[in-house]
This record gives C-alpha cells, structure tokens and sequence, in this order.
C-alpha cells in the first residue's frame, strides 16, 4: 500500500510539471503571436472608427459619437544594386540592373533617373526587366515611360535595368548614380503632403525621406584612337551615281581618346580621279593646298593634315574632293 501511495506521489508530480510546461508554452506562443500582431503595420488608407459606450444602472447604454481617421500613408523607398565590384562598359548597350523597392506601407510610384559621371558614357534608357534575365530586350523588357515606374503595393520590388552606352573615349573610373523619389513627394523625415495619401488620407515621408540613390562603379576603359572615312558622291546630272566628272567628297574623322603627341592624316589621291583644288578642309575650316602656315598640304602623295599634339579626347575632321576621270 505504501508503495503504491510513493508511485500514484512521484506520477501525480510528473502530470503537474508536464501542465505547468504545457502551460508555459502556451503562454509563450501568445505572446510571441501578440508581439507580431503588433508589429504588423496598418495599411495606408485604412479607415479607423471608434464608438464608447456608457451603461446606467446596469442596463441602460448610452452610445458615444464614433470619431474617425484615415490612417497616413507612409513614404519610403530603397534602392539597391544587383552585383557587387566595378562594372567595366564598352561600346554601345550596357545593362546595369538595380532593385527598388517600395518600403512604405501604401501604394505607390516612383519616378527613376539615372546619371553618369564620365564625360565619355550616356545613360540612354532605364526599362523594367520584365523577365528578370538581367538582360535588356526592347521587345519584351518596358522602357520607364517619362521615367515613372507603375504604383507598386507596399513592401513590393521591382528589378530595374539602366542601359548606358560608352563613346568613342575611354571611359574612366566614376560611377553611374541611380536615384528613385517617391511620385507624391520627398523631404525630411515627416515632411507632410495632405490629402495625398491611400485613400484621400495625408502622406508622410518616413526615415529614407521618400528618396533613395545607388552608385554602380564604373572601372576604367581603354580605347583605342581611330580614322574613320566616309563618301558621298555627286555626279553632273544631280545623281550619285560614279560616272565620268563626278565629285567624290570625302570625310575623314580622326577619333583620338586622349592626349596624344604628333598626330598626322594622309590620304592618297585614289588612282583615276584628280584633287579638286581648294577643296581641303579641317573641321570646317578652309585650309590651302601650299605647305605654309596651315596644317594641310596637297602634292604628289596626296593629302596630308597635321594635327600635331592633341591635349584631350576629341574628334577632328578633314575633308576634300577628287574628280573621277
């Protein structure tokens, strides 16, 4: 009998400490469940009533007026890049993509610019990346119209790409700059715009001041000088086609992509044509056929333009004319 009053002690103990754990748990998980309810923010918009009541002798109510309010929408915006290191552009197309996001607990859009700080490189657009390939393809990616992204919901991203084209020069070691600004405003933390929030309610720009900008590095380019020619021909009867007494003009651009010493063009004169005197010009200017003051010259081996030091990235231009014989 004794026995059996020790085990039925030592069970009755474990049950009570399995509750009070059970109990504890319990607890707990409210608590953790409270403490994200209150987190969770109230969307923008949202209309908030509250109505008392007063009771009288235990059983009359009295009802109180039900005063109301529009809960702000709060203006926040993040910008981030996708990649990490120096991003190297050459020619034409380069797609650097970013990540903006909506951080604010409202509906809204953002209107993006992007700028380059190398004389060299252009921003020439900024698209959506519809397919999120992180490659621009104009016939399924959506150029930002007037720079505007569409209303994003709170807490919503959208991957962005900023398609920059290098120049002739070399592109050096700066940095594309991406901005983003809330549609309905920007400004110091609690910078108040009424009536333009969700629902008619007011906005308020919160700690990112409804702005938000990412630098993407750009690392430094070489680019290699170049002579380009071109050609337009002009026949006596007002065609262009390469019959007898036609005139060939012909353009050469000389690319040069920084300080360069002792810089000189020639060109030939092309085996049945002759030079049409007078004709030579350097960026517009006329210069004479004689070797004297100007840098151009015309003899027996052609056309020759001397440049001499250049002391920056540039293009200069020559022209003249031969007569198909």
């Amino acid at each position: 009998m004794a026995y059996s009053r020790i085990i039925g002690s030592v069970q009755s103990k474990q049950w009570s400490a399995l509750v009070r754990a059970c109990c504890c748990v319990l607890v707990l998980l409210v608590l953790v469940s409270g403490a994200n309810i209150a987190r969770a923010e109230t969307s923008a918009g949202t209309r908030i009533d509250n109505t008392a009541e007063l009771r009288l002798d235990g059983s009359n109510t009295l009802r109180s007026n039900t005063v109301s309010l529009i809960t702000a929408e709060r203006l926040d915006v993040t910008l981030a890049r996708v990649g990490s290191g120096s991003v190297a552009i050459t020619g034409a197309g380069n797609v650097l993509p970013v990540l903006l996001t909506n951080a604010g607990n409202g509906q809204e859009a953002f209107t993006v610019a992007a700028t380059v700080s190398d004389a060299s490189a252009t921003v020439r657009l900024i698209a959506i990346d519809v397919d999120g390939d992180g490659r621009f393809d104009a016939t399924r990616d959506t150029v930002l119209a007037g720079g505007v992204t569409p209303a994003l919901a709170p807490g919503a991203s959208l991957s962005l790409l900023v398609v920059v084209d290098a120049g002739q020069g070399a592109v050096t070691a700066n940095a594309v700059t991406v901005t983003a600004q809330s549609i309905t405003g920007s400004g110091p933390q609690g910078t108040q715009f009424a009536g333009q929030g969700d629902s008619g309610g007011d906005a308020v720009t919160g700690a990112t001041s409804a702005r938000a900008a990412v630098s993407v590095p750009l690392a430094a380019t070489g680019a290699a000088p170049s002579l380009v020619k071109s050609q337009v021909v002009t026949a006596p009867d007002g065609s262009a086609r390469a019959i007898t007494d036609a005139i060939i003009t012909y353009t050469l651009e000389a690319r040069l992509v920084g300080p360069t010493a002792n810089v000189r063009v020639a060109d030939p004169i092309p085996v049945g044509t002759t030079y049409v005197a007078g004709s030579l010009r350097l960026d517009g200017a006329v210069l004479t056929d004689a070797a004297d003051a100007d840098p151009g010259t015309v003899g027996a081996a052609g056309v020759a333009v001397t440049l001499g030091d250049i002391a920056a990235a540039g293009t200069r231009t020559i022209q003249f004319q031969v007569k198909i014989q």
